[in-house]
C-alpha cells in the first residue's frame, strides 16, 4: 500500500502536506524532498535513515530540516 502511495506522489502533494504541518518549502526544497521520497522511501520506512537525514540537513533550510525530522519521528513511532 505504501509503495503505491509513493509511486503516485507528486510535488504538489508534498507541498500541501508540508503546508498543513506549518512548513513552507522553497521550490528547491520541494524537489529535494520529492527525490528523496521517490528514491529512498523504503530506507526511510524500514532501514536506517540517519545518513539520508545528514544529506538532507545540508540541502534544506535549518527550519525545514527540523520540522521534517520531527514529522518523521512522529510518524515512525505511529507505524511501529
Amino acid at each position: 500500500m505504501l509503495r503505491e502511495y509513493v509511486k503516485n506522489i507528486d510535488e504538489y502533494t508534498i507541498e500541501k502536506f508540508a503546508q498543513s504541518n506549518g512548513i513552507n518549502l522553497s521550490d528547491d526544497e520541494k524537489k529535494i524532498i520529492y527525490l528523496y521520497i521517490k528514491n529512498y522511501w523504503y530506507q526511510f520506512y524500514k532501514g536506517d535513515a540517519n545518513e539520508l537525514f545528514k544529506e538532507l540537513e545540508e540541502q534544506l533550510s535549518k527550519e525545514t530540516y527540523q520540522k521534517i525530522l520531527e514529522l518523521y519521528n512522529k510518524y515512525k513511532k505511529k507505524i511501529k
